[in-house]
Protein backbone atom coordinates (compact mmCIF):
# COMPACT_ATOMS: atom_id res chain seq x y z
CA UNK A 1 0.00 0.00 0.00
CA UNK A 2 1.76 3.43 -1.08
CA UNK A 3 1.21 6.42 1.12
CA UNK A 4 1.84 10.27 0.76
CA UNK A 5 3.59 10.23 4.37
CA UNK A 6 7.03 11.66 4.41
CA UNK A 7 9.25 9.36 4.85
CA UNK A 8 13.24 8.72 5.32
CA UNK A 9 14.66 6.22 4.01
CA UNK A 10 17.14 3.83 5.56
CA UNK A 11 19.77 2.27 3.18
CA UNK A 12 21.97 0.23 5.57
CA UNK A 13 20.42 -2.96 5.22
CA UNK A 14 19.68 -2.20 1.16
CA UNK A 15 21.46 -4.80 0.05
CA UNK A 16 19.04 -7.44 1.56
CA UNK A 17 15.80 -5.57 1.62
CA UNK A 18 15.16 -5.18 4.88
CA UNK A 19 13.55 -2.07 4.69
CA UNK A 20 9.86 -0.66 5.00
CA UNK A 21 7.92 2.06 6.61
CA UNK A 22 5.30 2.16 9.40
CA UNK A 23 2.43 4.73 8.89
CA UNK A 24 0.25 6.14 11.68
CA UNK A 25 -2.57 4.53 11.47
CA UNK A 26 -5.03 2.19 13.27
CA UNK A 27 -2.58 -0.89 12.30
CA UNK A 28 0.65 0.93 12.41
CA UNK A 29 2.53 3.79 14.45
CA UNK A 30 5.64 5.31 12.14
CA UNK A 31 8.74 4.28 13.42
CA UNK A 32 11.95 6.91 14.17
CA UNK A 33 13.66 5.70 10.46
CA UNK A 34 10.78 5.31 7.54
CA UNK A 35 10.90 3.94 4.01
CA UNK A 36 7.96 3.88 1.51
CA UNK A 37 6.09 1.26 2.35
CA UNK A 38 3.77 0.37 4.78
CA UNK A 39 4.37 -4.13 6.12
CA UNK A 40 0.90 -5.77 6.49
CA UNK A 41 2.09 -8.53 8.36
CA UNK A 42 0.69 -11.86 6.06
CA UNK A 43 3.60 -14.24 7.09
CA UNK A 44 5.97 -14.21 10.03
CA UNK A 45 9.40 -16.26 9.93
CA UNK A 46 10.54 -17.53 13.27
CA UNK A 47 14.23 -18.72 13.41
CA UNK A 48 14.80 -20.91 15.76
CA UNK A 49 12.45 -23.27 17.30
CA UNK A 50 13.47 -22.68 21.43
CA UNK A 51 11.60 -21.09 24.19
CA UNK A 52 12.44 -17.79 22.95
CA UNK A 53 11.09 -18.87 19.07
CA UNK A 54 7.69 -21.17 20.59
CA UNK A 55 6.95 -18.22 22.92
CA UNK A 56 7.40 -15.39 20.17
CA UNK A 57 5.07 -17.78 17.39
CA UNK A 58 2.36 -18.32 20.64
CA UNK A 59 2.11 -14.40 21.31
CA UNK A 60 1.95 -13.60 18.08
CA UNK A 61 -0.83 -16.65 17.04
CA UNK A 62 -2.56 -15.92 20.12
CA UNK A 63 -3.21 -12.05 20.38
CA UNK A 64 -4.23 -11.52 16.77
CA UNK A 65 -6.86 -14.60 16.30
CA UNK A 66 -9.38 -12.04 14.19
CA UNK A 67 -6.66 -11.45 11.73
CA UNK A 68 -4.30 -14.27 11.69
CA UNK A 69 -1.07 -14.34 9.93
CA UNK A 70 0.82 -17.26 8.43
CA UNK A 71 3.59 -18.41 11.45
CA UNK A 72 6.25 -20.59 10.08
CA UNK A 73 8.80 -21.57 12.72
CA UNK A 74 12.12 -23.14 11.54
CA UNK A 75 14.48 -25.39 14.09
CA UNK A 76 17.30 -26.61 13.04
CA UNK A 77 17.24 -29.77 15.97
CA UNK A 78 14.78 -32.98 15.22
CA UNK A 79 12.87 -31.54 18.61
CA UNK A 80 11.58 -28.51 19.51
CA UNK A 81 12.56 -26.81 23.12
CA UNK A 82 16.54 -25.73 22.78
CA UNK A 83 18.35 -26.03 25.98
CA UNK A 84 15.09 -26.71 27.84
CA UNK A 85 15.31 -30.94 28.38
CA UNK A 86 13.82 -32.86 30.75
CA UNK A 87 14.66 -36.27 30.50
CA UNK A 88 13.50 -39.58 32.40
CA UNK A 89 15.84 -42.89 32.20
CA UNK A 90 14.58 -45.44 29.73
CA UNK A 91 16.11 -48.64 27.90
CA UNK A 92 18.33 -46.38 25.83
CA UNK A 93 20.31 -45.19 28.73
CA UNK A 94 21.69 -49.10 29.45
CA UNK A 95 18.63 -50.41 31.36
CA UNK A 96 18.88 -48.51 34.44
CA UNK A 97 17.75 -49.52 37.82
CA UNK A 98 14.15 -49.44 37.90
CA UNK A 99 14.22 -47.05 41.42
CA UNK A 100 15.23 -44.56 38.64
CA UNK A 101 13.45 -44.96 35.54
CA UNK A 102 10.50 -42.62 36.82
CA UNK A 103 12.69 -39.60 38.17
CA UNK A 104 13.26 -36.63 36.05
CA UNK A 105 16.37 -35.44 35.11
CA UNK A 106 17.13 -31.87 33.91
CA UNK A 107 20.18 -31.24 31.55
CA UNK A 108 18.81 -27.56 30.92
CA UNK A 109 17.64 -24.90 33.66
CA UNK A 110 15.78 -26.66 36.71
CA UNK A 111 14.11 -23.90 38.38
CA UNK A 112 13.04 -20.54 37.86
CA UNK A 113 12.34 -17.59 40.07
CA UNK A 114 9.15 -15.38 40.14
CA UNK A 115 10.99 -12.59 40.28
CA UNK A 116 10.35 -8.76 39.19
CA UNK A 117 8.22 -8.19 35.64
CA UNK A 118 9.95 -11.03 33.84
CA UNK A 119 9.08 -13.25 36.53
CA UNK A 120 5.19 -12.38 36.74
CA UNK A 121 5.19 -12.52 32.40
CA UNK A 122 6.87 -16.22 32.71
CA UNK A 123 3.85 -16.89 35.49
CA UNK A 124 1.14 -15.60 33.19
CA UNK A 125 2.18 -17.58 30.59
CA UNK A 126 2.21 -20.80 32.93
CA UNK A 127 -1.75 -19.48 33.37
CA UNK A 128 -2.27 -19.35 29.86
CA UNK A 129 -1.04 -22.47 28.87
CA UNK A 130 -3.36 -23.91 31.63
CA UNK A 131 -0.02 -25.72 33.84
CA UNK A 132 -0.64 -24.50 37.28
CA UNK A 133 -2.18 -27.99 38.47
CA UNK A 134 1.57 -29.08 37.67
CA UNK A 135 3.39 -26.70 39.58
CA UNK A 136 5.88 -27.30 42.37
CA UNK A 137 5.95 -24.46 44.30
CA UNK A 138 9.25 -24.19 46.91
CA UNK A 139 8.52 -20.98 49.20
CA UNK A 140 10.98 -18.87 50.78
CA UNK A 141 10.77 -21.01 53.99
CA UNK A 142 12.04 -23.89 52.15
CA UNK A 143 15.98 -24.80 53.26
CA UNK A 144 16.44 -24.97 49.57
CA UNK A 145 15.68 -21.37 49.61
CA UNK A 146 17.88 -20.84 52.65
CA UNK A 147 20.55 -23.00 52.26
CA UNK A 148 23.15 -22.00 49.58
CA UNK A 149 26.54 -22.81 49.51
CA UNK A 150 30.06 -21.40 48.35
CA UNK A 151 33.09 -23.58 48.39
CA UNK A 152 36.15 -22.59 50.09
CA UNK A 153 39.74 -24.29 50.95
CA UNK A 154 38.15 -25.16 54.26
CA UNK A 155 35.16 -26.64 53.34
CA UNK A 156 31.38 -25.70 52.28
CA UNK A 157 30.50 -22.11 53.71
CA UNK A 158 27.22 -21.39 53.73
CA UNK A 159 25.51 -17.57 52.24
CA UNK A 160 23.78 -15.70 54.32
CA UNK A 161 20.14 -15.83 53.08
CA UNK A 162 19.03 -12.45 55.28
CA UNK A 163 20.31 -10.05 57.60
CA UNK A 164 19.94 -12.41 60.72
CA UNK A 165 22.06 -15.30 59.25
CA UNK A 166 24.40 -12.65 57.86
CA UNK A 167 24.78 -11.32 61.69
CA UNK A 168 25.28 -14.88 63.25
CA UNK A 169 28.06 -15.84 60.54
CA UNK A 170 30.06 -12.67 60.42
CA UNK A 171 33.23 -14.07 61.80
CA UNK A 172 33.35 -16.81 59.05
CA UNK A 173 35.32 -16.22 55.83
CA UNK A 174 34.17 -14.85 53.30
CA UNK A 175 30.86 -14.20 54.78
CA UNK A 176 32.65 -10.99 56.54
CA UNK A 177 33.98 -9.78 53.43
CA UNK A 178 30.41 -8.39 53.00
CA UNK A 179 29.48 -6.24 55.74
CA UNK A 180 33.15 -4.35 55.19
CA UNK A 181 32.27 -3.98 51.25
CA UNK A 182 29.24 -2.20 52.54
CA UNK A 183 31.24 0.06 54.63
CA UNK A 184 33.98 0.46 51.96
CA UNK A 185 30.91 1.62 49.74
CA UNK A 186 29.75 3.80 52.17
CA UNK A 187 32.42 5.83 52.59
CA UNK A 188 33.86 5.53 48.85
CA UNK A 189 34.37 8.84 47.05
CA UNK A 190 31.56 9.00 43.62
CA UNK A 191 34.15 8.26 40.75
CA UNK A 192 33.73 11.87 38.57
CA UNK A 193 34.59 9.69 35.78
CA UNK A 194 31.98 9.33 32.73
CA UNK A 195 31.65 5.26 32.80
CA UNK A 196 29.46 3.52 30.18
CA UNK A 197 30.43 0.09 30.97
CA UNK A 198 33.19 -1.78 32.83
CA UNK A 199 33.66 -5.91 34.00
CA UNK A 200 31.94 -7.08 37.10
CA UNK A 201 35.06 -7.38 38.91
CA UNK A 202 36.08 -3.93 38.09
CA UNK A 203 32.78 -2.11 39.43
CA UNK A 204 33.25 -4.54 42.40
CA UNK A 205 36.09 -4.15 43.54
CA UNK A 206 35.77 -0.25 42.97
CA UNK A 207 32.77 -0.38 45.39
CA UNK A 208 33.00 -3.18 47.66
CA UNK A 209 36.69 -4.85 47.68
CA UNK A 210 38.64 -7.33 45.92
CA UNK A 211 38.24 -9.99 48.34
CA UNK A 212 34.27 -9.74 47.98
CA UNK A 213 34.64 -10.06 43.90
CA UNK A 214 36.94 -13.01 44.07
CA UNK A 215 35.21 -15.14 46.84
CA UNK A 216 31.61 -14.41 46.45
CA UNK A 217 30.62 -12.46 43.36
CA UNK A 218 32.76 -14.32 41.42
CA UNK A 219 30.97 -17.65 42.09
CA UNK A 220 27.08 -16.47 41.91
CA UNK A 221 28.67 -15.23 38.10
CA UNK A 222 29.59 -19.62 37.67
CA UNK A 223 26.32 -20.23 38.89
CA UNK A 224 23.95 -17.65 36.10
CA UNK A 225 26.63 -17.14 33.61
CA UNK A 226 29.39 -20.18 33.57
CA UNK A 227 31.46 -17.44 33.17
CA UNK A 228 34.12 -15.06 34.35
CA UNK A 229 33.14 -11.92 36.68
CA UNK A 230 36.53 -10.48 35.06
CA UNK A 231 35.18 -10.31 31.52
CA UNK A 232 31.43 -9.75 31.57
CA UNK A 233 29.72 -6.62 31.89
CA UNK A 234 28.43 -4.91 34.84
CA UNK A 235 25.76 -2.99 33.51
CA UNK A 236 24.27 -5.70 31.34
CA UNK A 237 24.22 -8.79 33.90
CA UNK A 238 22.38 -9.45 37.12
CA UNK A 239 25.17 -6.17 38.58
CA UNK A 240 23.11 -3.79 36.35
CA UNK A 241 20.69 -2.27 38.94
CA UNK A 242 23.23 -1.49 41.17
CA UNK A 243 25.41 -0.63 39.27
CA UNK A 244 22.92 1.99 37.91
CA UNK A 245 22.79 3.19 41.43
CA UNK A 246 26.12 4.17 41.65
CA UNK A 247 26.01 5.62 38.27
CA UNK A 248 22.51 7.90 39.11
CA UNK A 249 23.83 8.55 42.61
CA UNK A 250 27.24 8.46 43.33
CA UNK A 251 27.30 5.17 45.28
CA UNK A 252 25.23 2.49 45.79
CA UNK A 253 24.25 2.73 49.33
CA UNK A 254 22.99 6.14 48.42
CA UNK A 255 21.43 5.37 45.80
CA UNK A 256 19.21 2.66 47.87
CA UNK A 257 18.05 5.81 50.03
CA UNK A 258 17.37 7.87 47.31
CA UNK A 259 15.12 5.21 45.75
CA UNK A 260 12.94 4.64 48.67
CA UNK A 261 11.42 8.12 48.02
CA UNK A 262 10.89 7.58 44.46
CA UNK A 263 8.09 6.96 42.41
CA UNK A 264 6.77 2.98 42.04
CA UNK A 265 8.55 2.89 38.01
CA UNK A 266 6.15 1.69 35.26
CA UNK A 267 7.59 -1.52 35.17
CA UNK A 268 7.03 -2.01 38.86
CA UNK A 269 2.99 -1.15 38.57
CA UNK A 270 3.05 -3.78 35.43
CA UNK A 271 3.98 -6.41 37.88
CA UNK A 272 2.19 -5.65 40.57
CA UNK A 273 -0.64 -5.55 38.24
CA UNK A 274 0.06 -9.22 37.17
CA UNK A 275 0.80 -10.41 40.18
CA UNK A 276 -2.54 -9.65 41.80
CA UNK A 277 -3.94 -11.94 38.94
CA UNK A 278 -1.92 -14.93 40.55
CA UNK A 279 -2.29 -17.22 43.44
CA UNK A 280 0.00 -15.24 46.44
CA UNK A 281 2.02 -18.76 47.27
CA UNK A 282 3.22 -18.45 43.53
CA UNK A 283 4.35 -14.80 43.62
CA UNK A 284 5.69 -15.36 47.16
CA UNK A 285 7.91 -17.97 46.32
CA UNK A 286 11.26 -18.90 46.32
CA UNK A 287 11.15 -20.85 42.82
CA UNK A 288 8.47 -22.88 41.12
CA UNK A 289 9.03 -25.70 39.04
CA UNK A 290 6.50 -28.76 36.80
CA UNK A 291 5.60 -31.85 37.07
CA UNK A 292 7.63 -33.56 34.64
CA UNK A 293 10.21 -31.13 34.18
CA UNK A 294 10.69 -27.33 32.89
CA UNK A 295 10.10 -29.12 29.45
CA UNK A 296 6.55 -29.55 30.37
CA UNK A 297 6.29 -25.79 29.11
CA UNK A 298 7.99 -26.30 25.86
CA UNK A 299 5.74 -28.64 25.27
CA UNK A 300 2.38 -27.16 25.79
CA UNK A 301 3.76 -24.22 23.95
CA UNK A 302 4.53 -27.00 20.80
CA UNK A 303 1.22 -28.65 21.13
CA UNK A 304 -1.04 -25.10 21.34
CA UNK A 305 1.13 -24.24 18.32
CA UNK A 306 0.69 -27.73 16.48
CA UNK A 307 -3.54 -26.74 16.76
CA UNK A 308 -3.47 -23.77 14.91
CA UNK A 309 -4.09 -23.45 11.21
CA UNK A 310 -1.66 -20.92 10.72
CA UNK A 311 0.88 -22.32 12.16
CA UNK A 312 3.76 -24.27 10.71
CA UNK A 313 6.04 -25.97 12.86
CA UNK A 314 9.67 -26.63 10.69
CA UNK A 315 12.08 -29.52 12.51
CA UNK A 316 15.66 -30.45 10.80
CA UNK A 317 15.38 -26.92 8.66
CA UNK A 318 19.15 -25.56 9.26
CA UNK A 319 19.23 -22.14 7.95
CA UNK A 320 22.12 -21.37 5.17
CA UNK A 321 21.03 -17.60 4.22
CA UNK A 322 18.43 -14.84 4.50
CA UNK A 323 18.01 -12.87 1.16
CA UNK A 324 15.63 -10.75 0.25
CA UNK A 325 13.40 -10.63 -2.98
CA UNK A 326 12.80 -7.91 -5.95
CA UNK A 327 9.68 -6.93 -3.65
CA UNK A 328 11.68 -5.97 -0.38
CA UNK A 329 10.20 -9.84 0.92
CA UNK A 330 12.72 -12.11 2.75
CA UNK A 331 13.52 -15.46 1.55
CA UNK A 332 14.92 -18.28 3.98
CA UNK A 333 17.30 -21.29 2.70
CA UNK A 334 17.58 -24.22 4.72
CA UNK A 335 19.88 -27.06 4.03
CA UNK A 336 16.73 -28.64 2.18
CA UNK A 337 14.78 -26.11 1.12
CA UNK A 338 13.28 -22.11 0.42
CA UNK A 339 10.80 -20.38 2.45
CA UNK A 340 9.80 -17.34 0.83
CA UNK A 341 7.85 -14.02 0.86
CA UNK A 342 7.88 -12.98 4.42
CA UNK A 343 6.62 -9.38 5.84
CA UNK A 344 9.20 -10.04 9.03
CA UNK A 345 11.41 -12.34 10.47
CA UNK A 346 11.84 -12.75 14.18
CA UNK A 347 15.35 -14.61 14.98
CA UNK A 348 15.56 -16.67 18.61
CA UNK A 349 18.94 -17.62 16.57
CA UNK A 350 22.27 -16.92 18.57
CA UNK A 351 23.50 -13.71 17.87
CA UNK A 352 26.35 -15.21 15.52
CA UNK A 353 24.46 -17.94 13.53
CA UNK A 354 22.24 -14.99 12.89
CA UNK A 355 25.22 -13.47 11.71
CA UNK A 356 26.40 -15.98 9.38
CA UNK A 357 23.22 -15.70 7.75
CA UNK A 358 23.11 -12.67 6.27
CA UNK A 359 24.76 -11.08 2.97
CA UNK A 360 28.19 -10.18 3.38
CA UNK A 361 27.68 -6.34 2.72
CA UNK A 362 25.25 -6.78 5.93
CA UNK A 363 27.62 -8.61 7.74
CA UNK A 364 29.95 -5.74 8.00
CA UNK A 365 27.46 -3.51 9.47
CA UNK A 366 26.08 -5.90 11.99
CA UNK A 367 29.61 -6.73 13.33
CA UNK A 368 28.35 -6.50 16.99
CA UNK A 369 26.85 -9.55 16.61
CA UNK A 370 29.96 -11.44 16.67
CA UNK A 371 31.30 -9.64 19.64
CA UNK A 372 29.94 -11.72 22.87
CA UNK A 373 31.64 -15.52 22.75
CA UNK A 374 29.45 -18.49 24.00
CA UNK A 375 30.73 -20.78 26.37
CA UNK A 376 30.28 -24.51 26.62
CA UNK A 377 29.05 -26.59 29.64
CA UNK A 378 29.12 -29.86 30.88
CA UNK A 379 26.11 -30.91 32.97
CA UNK A 380 26.41 -34.09 34.49
CA UNK A 381 23.31 -36.00 36.26
CA UNK A 382 23.73 -38.25 38.94
CA UNK A 383 21.46 -40.44 41.08
CA UNK A 384 22.40 -42.74 43.99
CA UNK A 385 20.58 -45.16 46.04
CA UNK A 386 19.72 -44.24 48.97
CA UNK A 387 17.28 -44.42 51.93
CA UNK A 388 18.86 -42.31 54.03
CA UNK A 389 21.00 -38.77 53.77
CA UNK A 390 24.02 -38.80 51.48
CA UNK A 391 24.62 -35.33 51.39
CA UNK A 392 26.68 -34.50 54.74
CA UNK A 393 25.07 -31.52 55.32
CA UNK A 394 21.57 -29.85 55.91
CA UNK A 395 19.27 -29.93 52.82
CA UNK A 396 20.23 -26.90 50.28
CA UNK A 397 20.26 -25.47 47.03
CA UNK A 398 23.39 -26.60 46.16
CA UNK A 399 27.01 -24.88 45.87
CA UNK A 400 29.11 -22.73 43.66
CA UNK A 401 33.03 -22.64 43.30
CA UNK A 402 34.83 -19.08 43.22
CA UNK A 403 37.34 -17.61 41.19
CA UNK A 404 39.21 -17.62 43.82
CA UNK A 405 39.54 -21.62 43.73
CA UNK A 406 42.98 -22.68 41.84
CA UNK A 407 43.25 -25.58 39.93
CA UNK A 408 45.10 -27.66 42.57
CA UNK A 409 41.21 -27.85 44.59
CA UNK A 410 39.49 -27.45 41.20
CA UNK A 411 41.13 -29.63 38.61
CA UNK A 412 38.10 -30.50 36.38
CA UNK A 413 37.04 -26.74 36.38
CA UNK A 414 33.86 -26.93 38.30
CA UNK A 415 31.11 -24.63 38.21
CA UNK A 416 28.98 -25.91 40.78
CA UNK A 417 26.92 -28.79 42.16
CA UNK A 418 22.58 -28.48 42.35
CA UNK A 419 21.59 -30.95 44.84
CA UNK A 420 18.40 -31.43 43.03
CA UNK A 421 16.46 -33.97 45.41
CA UNK A 422 16.68 -31.10 47.76
CA UNK A 423 15.87 -28.15 45.45
CA UNK A 424 12.57 -28.97 43.70
CA UNK A 425 10.67 -32.03 46.20
CA UNK A 426 7.89 -33.61 44.84
CA UNK A 427 9.33 -33.90 41.01
CA UNK A 428 9.94 -37.51 41.59
CA UNK A 429 6.83 -38.94 42.56
CA UNK A 430 7.63 -42.03 42.18
CA UNK A 431 10.82 -43.35 44.03
CA UNK A 432 11.80 -40.29 44.79
CA UNK A 433 12.55 -41.14 48.85
CA UNK A 434 14.66 -43.99 47.56
CA UNK A 435 17.63 -42.02 45.42
CA UNK A 436 19.78 -39.22 46.04
CA UNK A 437 20.02 -36.61 42.61
CA UNK A 438 22.92 -34.25 42.30
CA UNK A 439 24.01 -32.33 39.16
CA UNK A 440 27.46 -31.27 38.32
CA UNK A 441 28.16 -28.42 36.21
CA UNK A 442 31.69 -28.24 34.69
CA UNK A 443 33.38 -26.03 32.32
CA UNK A 444 31.87 -22.70 30.96
CA UNK A 445 34.80 -19.95 30.77
CA UNK A 446 37.34 -22.73 32.08
CA UNK A 447 37.07 -24.44 28.57
CA UNK A 448 37.77 -21.23 26.69
CA UNK A 449 41.48 -21.72 28.65
CA UNK A 450 43.76 -24.08 27.54
CA UNK A 451 44.95 -25.94 30.60
CA UNK A 452 40.78 -26.78 30.88
CA UNK A 453 40.52 -28.96 27.70
CA UNK A 454 36.77 -29.90 26.84
CA UNK A 455 36.27 -33.86 28.15
CA UNK A 456 34.31 -36.27 26.34
CA UNK A 457 30.72 -37.35 27.97
CA UNK A 458 32.26 -39.99 29.73
CA UNK A 459 35.20 -38.08 31.01
CA UNK A 460 32.68 -35.83 32.54
CA UNK A 461 31.01 -38.59 34.39
CA UNK A 462 33.80 -39.92 36.18
CA UNK A 463 34.93 -36.39 36.84
CA UNK A 464 31.75 -35.58 38.34
CA UNK A 465 31.55 -39.15 40.35
CA UNK A 466 35.15 -38.16 41.94
CA UNK A 467 34.04 -34.62 42.99
CA UNK A 468 31.19 -36.04 44.41
CA UNK A 469 33.12 -38.94 46.18
CA UNK A 470 35.62 -36.08 47.72
CA UNK A 471 33.53 -34.17 48.62
CA UNK A 472 30.95 -35.56 50.46
CA UNK A 473 33.40 -39.37 50.84
CA UNK A 474 30.33 -41.23 49.43
CA UNK A 475 31.67 -44.47 48.99
CA UNK A 476 29.35 -46.00 46.43
CA UNK A 477 28.81 -45.67 43.03
CA UNK A 478 25.92 -43.93 41.17
CA UNK A 479 23.08 -45.89 40.02
CA UNK A 480 22.51 -43.56 36.99
CA UNK A 481 25.09 -41.08 35.57
CA UNK A 482 24.44 -39.09 32.26
CA UNK A 483 26.24 -36.39 30.67
CA UNK A 484 25.68 -33.75 28.30
CA UNK A 485 27.77 -31.61 26.49
CA UNK A 486 25.93 -27.91 26.28
CA UNK A 487 27.94 -26.18 23.10
CA UNK A 488 27.73 -22.69 22.83
CA UNK A 489 25.11 -22.69 25.76
CA UNK A 490 24.95 -19.72 27.35
CA UNK A 491 26.57 -15.90 25.67
CA UNK A 492 28.60 -13.84 27.45
CA UNK A 493 28.18 -10.71 27.79
CA UNK A 494 31.23 -8.53 27.58
CA UNK A 495 32.09 -4.80 28.48
CA UNK A 496 30.21 -2.56 26.27
CA UNK A 497 26.93 -5.21 25.65
CA UNK A 498 24.47 -2.82 26.29
CA UNK A 499 26.18 -0.04 23.76
CA UNK A 500 26.14 -2.19 21.69
CA UNK A 501 22.67 -3.53 21.41
CA UNK A 502 21.85 0.11 21.63
CA UNK A 503 23.73 0.75 18.14
CA UNK A 504 21.97 -2.54 16.97
CA UNK A 505 18.39 -1.38 18.03
CA UNK A 506 18.79 1.91 15.90
CA UNK A 507 19.88 -0.15 12.99
CA UNK A 508 17.11 -2.48 13.13
CA UNK A 509 14.32 0.15 13.90
CA UNK A 510 13.10 0.29 10.37
CA UNK A 511 13.49 -3.08 9.43
CA UNK A 512 11.93 -6.60 8.41
CA UNK A 513 13.81 -8.47 11.43
CA UNK A 514 13.51 -9.04 14.91
CA UNK A 515 15.92 -10.48 17.58
CA UNK A 516 14.47 -12.31 20.84
CA UNK A 517 16.52 -14.87 22.86
CA UNK A 518 19.34 -15.03 25.39
CA UNK A 519 21.81 -13.75 23.20
CA UNK A 520 20.44 -10.36 23.45
CA UNK A 521 18.73 -9.23 26.89
CA UNK A 522 18.79 -11.45 29.49
CA UNK A 523 20.07 -15.12 29.85
CA UNK A 524 17.12 -16.55 32.48
CA UNK A 525 13.97 -18.57 31.71
CA UNK A 526 11.82 -15.13 32.49
CA UNK A 527 14.76 -12.84 30.01
CA UNK A 528 13.48 -14.94 27.17
CA UNK A 529 9.80 -15.26 27.97
CA UNK A 530 9.90 -11.26 28.51
CA UNK A 531 11.81 -10.40 25.34
CA UNK A 532 9.73 -12.79 23.14
CA UNK A 533 6.71 -11.70 24.76
CA UNK A 534 7.49 -8.31 24.27
CA UNK A 535 8.60 -8.29 20.66
CA UNK A 536 5.49 -10.34 19.77
CA UNK A 537 3.15 -7.37 20.90
CA UNK A 538 5.33 -4.70 20.01
CA UNK A 539 4.98 -6.26 16.50
CA UNK A 540 1.91 -6.52 16.21
CA UNK A 541 0.27 -3.01 17.57
CA UNK A 542 3.20 -1.22 15.31
CA UNK A 543 4.29 -3.27 12.32
CA UNK A 544 7.46 -3.47 13.56
CA UNK A 545 10.09 -4.53 16.72
CA UNK A 546 13.41 -4.83 16.88
CA UNK A 547 13.29 -6.50 20.25
CA UNK A 548 15.67 -4.63 21.70
CA UNK A 549 13.23 -1.82 23.07
CA UNK A 550 13.53 -2.71 26.50
CA UNK A 551 17.32 -1.25 26.17
CA UNK A 552 16.53 1.53 26.36
CA UNK A 553 14.57 0.94 30.12
CA UNK A 554 16.62 1.68 32.99
CA UNK A 555 16.61 -1.18 35.57
CA UNK A 556 15.30 0.12 38.78
CA UNK A 557 16.11 -2.12 42.05
CA UNK A 558 14.05 -2.37 44.99
CA UNK A 559 13.78 0.65 46.54
CA UNK A 560 15.85 -0.83 50.00
CA UNK A 561 16.86 1.77 52.10
CA UNK A 562 19.96 1.75 54.66
CA UNK A 563 23.05 -0.70 55.41
CA UNK A 564 20.87 -3.34 56.44
CA UNK A 565 19.10 -3.21 53.12
CA UNK A 566 22.07 -3.05 51.13
CA UNK A 567 23.27 -6.42 52.66
CA UNK A 568 20.36 -7.92 52.05
CA UNK A 569 20.49 -6.38 48.46
CA UNK A 570 23.87 -8.37 48.15
CA UNK A 571 22.61 -11.72 49.99
CA UNK A 572 19.61 -11.94 47.32
CA UNK A 573 22.06 -11.93 44.53
CA UNK A 574 22.84 -15.53 45.72
CA UNK A 575 19.34 -16.77 45.20
CA UNK A 576 19.68 -16.53 41.68
CA UNK A 577 22.16 -18.75 41.22
CA UNK A 578 20.65 -21.81 38.98
CA UNK A 579 17.83 -20.57 38.80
Amino acid sequence: MMTSAKTVQSSWLKPLGFHHSVVISNRCISPRWASSKCVELKKVGILGGGLAGLTTAYYLARRSPSRPMEIIVLEKANRFGGWIKSHKPDSHDGRPESTVQGCIFESGPRSVRPKGLAGMMTLDLIKELGLFDSLIVIPKSHPSAKNRYIFTPSGLQKLPSSIFTLLSTLHKSPINRIPKAVIKDLFQKPDERVIEDESIQEFIERRFGSKMGEEIVSAMVHGIYAGDYRQLSARSTLFGPIWELERKHGGVLKGLMVGRKSAPSIEGKQSRLLANSLPSDLTNASVWGLQGGLETVTNALLSWLEQQPNVYLKSRETIISIQSSFDGLLNVTTANQTFDKFDHLVSALPPQVLHSTLPLSVQQQLEMLTVNPMVTVGVVNLAYHSRQRLIPIPPAFGYLIPASIGRDLNPHGVLGVVFDSDMMPGLDQENGDQITKLTVMLGGHHYSRANYPLPSAESLVQQAAEIVKSQFKISERPIYAKAHIQKDCIPQYLVGHHQRMTQLHVLLQSQRISVVGSGYGGVGVNDVVRSSREAAEKLLQTGNSTGLESHHRSRKPTPWCGFVSLMQQICSLGKDFFG
